[in-house]
């Protein structure tokens, strides 16, 4: 009989698995006739669960394919290559973007020759009957799908991979985070910041439209390779008339990946506490001296959101 193995994204085996008698080899298959119907399964999967359809992607599949290939072709069965590449890696070798959450599943039939829709079933069963395999396929944020498979010598390899935006952070499938405006980010991060100031006994620091403004410009224009602008002049960033009205400004920036595409109080006040976790952000954010706050945080889309904070001193 043909023995059925599966690993999610942890690399985790499972107990095999029967199927029916291995039988002759099919004649070459039909990739693209073997990726529907995995995208179909997958879709049915999750519209049967209230989520939304994934769509079939290059980087994605390809990145599925070479998997699929390469374990075939060098004798492993892991998530991590023998170079220590993942599924990450993969996706961002085929032009995917770094920022992005992805997921891998991945199965192996031994005493297998064919390489059919029937097959693609097969596999999909086994994940679904599984609680990690089916938690990716039915995990929220995502919306990209990729599938390859490969066979030979009676062993069939099937990978699938995910990928999407993510969720914001203090979301699950039983609540939703809301999203809040910029002017609401504001006010938590100077609430956050304000509660830590109060333990360490420093006065409060005031809201400021000015140094909003700034952290808003930090945070246009092409960032690709980095959180945030870095101006030849910071005070050129503060709006006419207000240049002359600051000692001091200092700027703290941050980025996370595959957090979803909306701003929430949870991305704020995520980002205050990476802040106040490292020392000399802290110091910084707890200085005496430090008047007035000005935050901003943007979703960029495929699951990165960059935060960027500016504590100033106000001239008396």
């Amino acid at each position: 009989m043909a023995a059925l193995s599966a690993a999610c994204l942890a690399g985790a085996a499972l107990p095999a698995a029967t199927t029916r008698p291995a039988q002759a080899q099919d004649a070459a298959p039909d990739l693209a006739s073997l990726r529907q119907e995995a995208l179909s399964l997958v879709n049915e999967a999750r519209r049967d669960n209230g989520l939304g359809p994934l769509t079939t992607t290059g980087p994605l599949s390809r990145a599925a394919q070479a998997h699929a290939d390469d374990m075939l072709k060098r004798g492993y069965y892991s998530h991590e290559s023998p170079d220590g590449r993942n599924v990450a890696d993969r996706f961002q070798a085929e032009g995917g973007s770094q920022w992005k959450l992805t997921a891998e599943n991945i199965a192996q039939c031994e005493g297998c020759r064919d390489l059919s829709r029937e097959r693609v079933r097969q596999f999909q069963q086994g994940w679904m009957n599984s609680p990690d395999h089916r938690a990716n396929i039915l995990r929220a944020g995502l919306t990209e799908f990729g599938f390859g498979i490969a066979g030979r010598d009676g062993k069939i390899l099937a990978v699938q991979t995910f990928a999407g935006p993510g969720e914001p952070r203090g979301t699950s499938r039983e609540a939703s985070a809301p999203a809040i405006s910029a002017e609401a980010a504001a006010a938590a991060a100077l609430a956050a910041i304000n509660q830590a100031r109060r333990e360490a006994g420093a006065p409060p620091l005031e809201a400021s439209d000015a140094l909003d403004t700034v952290a808003q410009r930090l945070l246009e224009g092409d960032t690709k390779h980095g959180i945030i602008r870095q101006p030849a002049n910071l005070l050129d960033l503060l709006p006419a008339g207000e240049r002359q009205q600051w000692r001091r400004l200092d700027v703290l920036a941050a980025a996370c990946g595959g957090c979803g595409t909306r701003r929430t109080k949870a991305d704020v006040t995520g980002f205050a506490e990476q802040w106040l976790n490292d020392s000399g952000y802290r110091q910084r954010l707890l200085a005496p001296g430090t008047t007035h706050l000005g935050f901003f945080l943007v979703a960029d889309g495929d699951g990165r959101k960059r935060a960027a904070a500016v504590a100033g001193r106000r001239e008396e």
